[in-house]
Order: structure tokens, then C-alpha cells, then sequence
């Protein structure tokens, strides 16, 4: 019997040799990582550093844990905590306490939803558990969650609910990117956060919607390398403008998953950010690099067209050179609304109107762009805008007419333009591609798999 079953053992063995060796390298490489686990996001973007904060119960029940004891929450139910110069405090209903131990968390005890804000400004509403705690003068806020109730507060904000009418496959296509991009970005204790300065954007439930489909439909899929079967680094941006770039070019470190090539569906999509005007005045332009009034601009440009340098002259012979980041990002419209006169990528070609008389500006300009592609915030309730008294797109008109002229930056996309365009995955979703296609066409020599439990 023994000698039966150590030959049963033996020949199993062989077989499972046999086929291991007959597997894809793909996927004998699959990361160890568990579909179903809980993510931490620190929510710096919506929250930097609050000082008061109102939390309110909108769905289910949550033990409230602070000083070592344990207070049940229910929908409707809310708790302001908040800090003076001596104390940090918490309060629900009329009763007032000191908190002694400066963090508190809420757990749900079935599916929660919670809401909160600062007082006065709007409720912003997160699936699943909350920590805060103390942080330098403020408190630091962090939501946890299921990976996948993370990933629809995320497609949404990085594309739109309103495409899954037309362009499902490219919301699926974001899935993809992001689910991939938080298993390569999240730290050891499964902690990203929630800014787009930093990571990807987080929105919370409040911005869920029929996106959340596309994140359902690809459950469990990432992005790998076709060869290796490993996760890869994911980039994506809003627009590239017509042209996708290396990432060599924008961060230094070379990824053979991404090419510098022109990009035909994202042509002719995106509203204004595929086309956009910067206006300055060559007085303000040489102000903001500690020059006098700037006399020519000259570009240095990859092959993607894409400025990597602009060298400053001034009308005193002076020169100086700043790299295409830094240029952007001067004029870049930080913290407010997008139009068509901002500057939104590195991807720009520059004119140069020199004013005759005051009154003869507004036939100039007139003949150089029509009315349409005026910028908005120029027209100073006139027939037309006063481009002698231009100071730039972000800072309008200013009291006297400038005699040095007004530069023009037009230029296109948004973003570093590495990897998958968004609005170029929405064109090609309109014309039937599969997210699958969209993928395929935007991260070089990858392949989808899905995780499993």
C-alpha cells in the first residue's frame, strides 16, 4: 500500500510539472495580491487640514470608538469635533467633550455610508470606515474601503459618468488603468491618497454613477507586461493633443510601455482643452522671470512637439532659459475653473501682436482671431477686447494701455500626454473599439489579466 500510493504521489507530481511547464509565463507571474481587500485613502485634497468638522450618518449604522470607549451611530445621527488653543474636542447633540487622545474612528456595522464637510461648505459623502486624527494643527482624515467601491469614486472624476451613454468601453478602459495604478501605487499598509496631485482622483459615493458599471464589468483586471507578467506603472492624461509622449521626457526614467506617436482619435474631441490660448503682455511676461519687457520667445521642442525649453530675451539684450515645466506651470490655472484661455500643456506654439494705435488694436486683433476664440475674460463688457490694456489671460485688463505688445501661446491637450489620452479613449469608444483595443493601443506590449481571490 505504501509503494501504491508513493507512486499515486510521484505520478501527481510529474502532472503538475507537466503542466506548470505548459503555462503562460504571464501567468505563473500573476502578483500575489487578493482581489477583495480594503484600501486606505487619505483624503488631503478634499481635506488638507481642517480645523472643524461636522460628521453626519446618511446610510446604515457605525460604532463611533474615541477614549477608550464606544458610542452607536444611525442614519441621521452626527458629531462635530473640533479644536481650540488648549483643547481638541468633540460634540454630539448638546453634550461637549474633551477628547483626550487626539484620534477617533468610525466603523460601519453594516454597508455605511457617512457624509462630512467643514462647517459651511459642502457635504462630501465616502463609503465604509473613517479615521481622524490629529495632525499638526488640523486633523487628517482617512476613508477605508473595498478596493472596488474605491475605483468607482475614481473613474468617475478621472472621466465622466455622462460618457457611459456612448463611450462605456473607454470608462472600462479607465477601470483597468486605475485599478492598476493603485495596486503599483498603494504603500505596504494599502494607503493612497485621494489628490491628483499626488496619486489619481478620489471623489467618494457622492460622485458615483454609471461608471461604476465599467468598474463591475472588469472586476479583478490589471495591466501586465506582456513578457514579464508584471503590473506596470499606469499614466494616463485628460488630452495629449494629438501626440502621446515618452515618459523619459517628462520624469527621466525610461518605460518601454509607452511611445512617443501621433494619436489620430484624439483630433477634433475634447472642447477646449484640444485647443487653447494664452495671452500675456510682454511687460507682465518679463515680470514673472525677473526680466525687463520680453522682446522674442524662442521654443526647444521634442519630436512630439512638446516645448522642453523657452529662452527669454528682453529688449535690454538680456536672456534666460526656463525649462517647459516650469514655464507651464507659472501660468498654469491652479484652483480654478478651466477655459479656453488657459495654459494647459507643454504641447504650444507662440505668436507675437505688436500694437499700432489703441484704436487700430482692436482691428488687428480682429483680423488675427475671430471673434469666437476671444478670451473670456477680456471682453470688459466692450465691442471687443482693449489688448493694449491686456495684462494676461489670468489677470485680465489693467488701468493703462502697454506699449511692448502681447504674446499669443495656442496650444493643445492637457496634461503630460504619456500614456492613455482619455479623451482619445472616448473617441475610439464612440467608434466601436473595445476598452480591450483602447488599451491595447495606448500601454505598448501589455496584456489584461484578472486577479482572483
Amino acid at each position: 500500500m505504501f509503494m501504491i500510493c508513493r507512486c499515486m504521489k510521484q505520478r501527481a507530481f510529474f502532472m503538475f510539472i507537466l503542466l506548470i511547464t505548459m503555462l503562460p509565463v504571464s501567468l505563473l507571474l500573476i502578483p500575489d495580491v487578493c482581489l477583495a481587500y480594503d484600501v486606505s485613502v487619505r483624503l488631503v485634497w478634499k481635506f488638507p487640514e481642517p480645523f472643524w468638522l461636522e460628521i453626519e450618518i446618511e446610510k446604515g449604522s457605525y460604532s463611533l470608538n474615541l477614549d477608550r470607549q464606544s458610542v452607536e451611530l444611525k442614519s441621521g445621527d452626527s458629531i462635530k469635533i473640533g479644536l481650540s488653543t488648549l483643547y481638541r474636542f468633540w460634540q454630539k447633540g448638546n453634550q461637549l467633550q474633551i477628547i483626550e487622545k487626539p484620534n477617533l474612528s468610525l466603523t460601519t456595522l453594516s454597508d455605511g455610508v457617512f457624509r462630512v464637510r467643514e462647517p459651511g461648505k459642502e457635504w462630501v459623502s465616502y463609503r465604509g470606515n473613517l479615521t481622524v486624527s490629529a495632525q499638526g494643527m488640523g486633523w487628517a482624515l482617512i476613508n477605508t474601503l473595498s478596493e472596488d467601491d474605491y475605483l468607482k469614486g475614481v473613474v468617475p472624476v478621472e472621466m465622466s459618468n455622462s460618457w457611459a451613454a456612448q463611450g462605456m468601453e473607454a470608462l472600462k478602459a479607465q477601470a483597468v488603468a486605475a485599478r492598476t495604478y493603485l495596486l503599483k501605487n498603494k504603500d505596504k499598509n494599502n494607503t493612497i491618497t485621494d489628490s491628483p496631485n499626488i496619486h489619481q482622483a478620489y471623489g467618494g459615493k457622492k460622485v458615483e454613477g454609471e461608471a461604476s458599471l465599467a468598474v463591475e464589468a472588469t472586476a479583478g483586471e490589471i495591466l501586465v507586461d506582456r513578457d514579464s507578467g508584471q503590473p506596470i506603472d499606469v499614466f494616463y492624461s485628460s488630452h495629449n493633443g494629438g501626440h502621446s509622449e515618452v515618459t523619459e521626457h517628462v520624469w527621466k526614467n525610461h518605460d518601454p510601455h509607452y511611445l512617443a506617436k501621433p494619436d489620430s482619435f484624439s483630433l477634433g474631441i475634447g472642447g477646449f482643452v484640444a485647443n487653447w490660448r494664452f495671452l500675456i503682455a510682454a511687460d507682465v511676461l518679463g515680470e514673472k522671470f525677473d526680466l525687463a519687457p520680453i522682446r522674442e520667445v524662442k521654443l526647444k521642442k521634442y519630436p512630439s512637439g512638446r516645448v522642453y525649453e523657452v529662452i527669454l530675451e528682453d529688449w535690454l539684450g538680456n536672456q534666460k532659459i526656463i525649462s517647459g515645466g516650469e514655464f507651464v506651470g507659472k501660468f498654469y490655472p491652479y484652483n480654478r475653473e478651466l477655459a479656453r484661455d488657459c495654459f494647459l500643456s507643454k504641447l504650444f506654439e507662440v505668436d507675437f501682436i505688436y500694437p499700432l494705435r489703441s484704436s487700430d488694436f482692436a482691428v488687428r486683433w480682429n483680423t488675427f482671431y475671430p471673434p469666437n476664440l476671444w478670451p473670456q475674460r477680456l471682453n470688459n463688457n466692450s465691442a471687443g477686447p482693449v489688448l493694449a490694456r491686456l495684462l494676461s489671460s489670468n489677470d485680465g485688463l489693467g488701468e493703462r494701455e502697454r506699449n511692448y505688445g502681447v504674446f499669443v501661446f495656442s496650444g493643445r491637450g492637457w496634461g503630460h500626454g504619456v500614456g492613455m489620452s482619455q479623451w482619445g479613449a472616448y473617441n475610439m469608444a464612440l467608434h466601436g473599439y473595445s476598452y480591450r483595443d483602447i488599451l491595447n493601443y495606448y500601454y505598448h506590449n501589455t496584456s489584461i489579466i484578472k486577479l482572483t481571490d
